[in-house]
């Protein structure tokens, strides 16, 4: 028999034998990334590998004791896990965080809930759209215990803290973004800061607060950096519950140090769309040390299945041999073939404009993705030029003229918004009705994030569908294999793939009509 004891964050093997340690050392180990230029794997002393286990101490992070558990009793053994039951949840069984009710297409958000009650730790992979931070709501409601909402984006961050105060009606200890808890006067006086039940933090500047003194600093820096460091170290103990959102980042040094800071925190559960989208094993094993398992996944085509995604239909641009830009050749260099081909490609920029106004006479608003400010300046004279309301928003936008404009869009004030990547996440526009993907590049995540913003239900007995806009760019070696690469993961995905049309868009035939000139 082989005892596995654990708490919040690590994990031991009692009184293994030698060949179960290295069974354990196998079964957590991964090609470290970039082994091949190392001296000790090039002399041939070294295999490339490292592990999560320790095989001296036999230790390791406590999110793969399923993995662990699993692999063990795979090869033979019977395995007892040692543990403190986890903290019973103190809500109520049918958490209520907003006044949509219990509409039974989203009956995958309160399996979710049930799933991190059962296990404790999971992983959460739901596709964009699918209601990830309501998710976290219901969880936070229904444990009812002392909640951190992690992330490194400070507009999901604000979000999360508005949603919570509407929910409780009380103030959101923040910390992230240069908040550090509730303001409150103290019996004698003085002022202090203080948490609250559910709190937001920014993955940056808590991984910044408990990393220590700098040895560089003066004598007075370093003391007051030694301070913030221990109070910091004190609040993240006190969390029973963290959430990871966005949670593909947990790769990162700081996510990691912080989801192992919070020691006291049995009940964790991570929110993505896309898990394991690193290109290097230890990055993506990172998400299962801090999380656990994959516990649900609900996909693209099951939301869209059950009309709580649009149906979306794609369309890549293709431009003529006769319309490649001056200077733009295959073997561009990629900065220059960027400039060339896409933010100054005079027939490119047409076309996509010539998309967005013919959809404009549909009834359809648009969302135009880019990349380089520039580009969008460009698109936006054109689009302004032809008599579409417009308004372009961009990394210096703070987040309330992101709010007016995208509800201007939303209520018809305007016609097309042109944004960067400020709108990959934290984006709800339910009335929109196309996506132009302008800006090119390869990523999974940033594609996927983009793609869903289309893609939210349409309201007001509009049809639930949503067109989006990709451009082929043939000209150039770099951009046609991210052309190709967006293309790829398109076809591959349900839901997705089936719609790819051949030629054009039949607006009619999905229930749209043309308005009167």
């Amino acid at each position: 028999m082989i005892r596995i004891a654990r708490n919040a964050v690590a994990a031991q093997l009692l009184d293994a034998t030698p060949e179960v340690k290295v069974e354990a050392h196998r079964l957590l180990s991964y090609n470290v990334a970039g082994a091949e230029h190392m001296a000790a794997f090039q002399g041939g002393g070294w295999n490339g590998r490292a592990s999560f286990f320790s095989y001296d101490h036999g230790t390791f992070p406590a999110g793969f004791v399923h993995l662990m558990t699993a692999g063990l009793r795979q090869a033979g053994h019977q395995v007892q896990l040692v543990a403190k039951p986890l903290p019973e949840p103190l809500g109520p069984l049918n958490p209520v965080v907003d006044a949509f009710g219990n509409d039974p297409r989203y009956d995958y958000q309160l399996v979710a809930v049930d799933k991190l009650l059962r296990h404790g730790q999971v992983i959460v992979q739901v596709a964009t759209g699918g209601g990830k931070s309501r998710i976290a709501r219901l969880a936070m409601v229904r444990i009812n215990r002392r909640t951190l909402f992690l992330t490194t984006r400070s507009v999901l961050m604000h979000q999360m803290r508005k949603q919570l105060e509407k929910l409780t009606g009380e103030p959101v200890a923040v910390l992230g973004d240069g908040d550090w808890g509730i303001p409150y006067t103290k019996p004698d006086g003085s002022k202090g800061r203080k948490l609250s039940q559910f709190a937001v933090g920014m993955v940056q500047t808590l991984d910044k607060r408990i990393a220590g003194a700098d040895p560089t600093a003066s004598d007075a820096k370093r003391e007051l950096q030694v301070r913030q460091r221990d109070a910091a170290v004190a609040v993240l103990e006190r969390f029973e519950f963290v959430i990871a959102e966005e949670a593909h980042e947990v790769s990162s040094d700081q996510f990691w140090n912080v989801m192992k800071a919070c020691k006291n925190a049995a009940y964790r559960m991570a929110l993505t769309a896309t898990p394991f989208m690193k290109d290097d094993e230890e990055s993506n094993m990172r998400l299962l040390g801090s999380c656990g398992p994959i516990a649900m996944q609900i996909s693209e085509k099951e939301l869209i299945d059950k009309g709580i995604l649009a149906r979306p239909y794609f369309k890549f641009l293709k431009l003529r041999p006769d319309q490649r830009p001056k200077n733009l050749y295959r073997s561009t260099p990629y900065i220059r073939a960027v400039e060339v081909g896409i933010v100054e490609n005079e027939y490119r920029n047409k076309a996509i404009c010539a998309e967005v106004l013919r959809g404009i006479r549909y009834g359809l608003n648009a969302m135009v993705l880019i990349q380089r400010k520039d580009h969008g300046r460009i698109l936006e004279a054109m689009l302004t030029r032809a008599g579409a309301r417009v308004a372009f928003i961009f990394g210096e936008s703070n987040q309330d003229e992101r709010d007016r404009v995208l509800a201007a869009l939303g209520s018809g004030e305007l016609d097309v918004v042109i944004g960067s990547t400020i709108m990959d996440v934290g984006v709800d526009v339910p009335s929109l009705g196309m996506i132009v993907l302008a800006g090119g590049g390869k990523a999974e995540v940033a594609l996927r994030q983009r793609i869903g913003r289309g893609l939210r239900e349409k309201k007001g007995g509009l049809p639930n569908v949503a067109f989006i806009i990709d451009v082929d760019d043939d000209f150039n070696t770099h951009l046609k294999s991210h052309a190709l690469a967006r293309q790829a993961i398109i076809k591959s995905t349900p839901g997705f793939m089936e719609q790819v049309v051949a030629n054009d868009f039949n607006f009619e035939a999905l229930g749209l009509t043309r308005r009167a000139a």
